[in-house]
């Protein structure tokens, strides 16, 4: 993705009750780097929701990365789920 686009497709949620605030989201992703205060969107299935991204952490695969968004999209964010955010 060349046009500043990145994407993630959701693997694994993980929940920390010490981080309550927020949802930590699992995936590997494309196109160019994304930061904290981004702007996002969420497709899952039919629904699309809009978020910011709170906190970023890169692992040590290529493109694997974990991105904290608001706990309130923990119905919303599951294995599968669509993350956008267009440069």
């Amino acid at each position: 993705m060349s046009d500043g686009t990145s994407r993630m497709i959701v693997e694994r949620v993980d929940f920390l009750p010490s981080r309550a605030d927020w949802i930590f989201v699992t995936g590997v992703l494309s196109g160019e780097p994304v930061g904290i205060g981004d702007a996002v969107t969420i497709q899952h299935g039919d629904q699309t929701t809009s978020a910011t991204i709170k906190s970023i952490e890169l692992h040590g695969r290529p493109g694997k990365t974990t991105i904290m968004l608001d706990a309130e999209l923990r119905p919303v964010v599951t294995a599968g789920t669509v993350i956008n955010r267009r440069g």
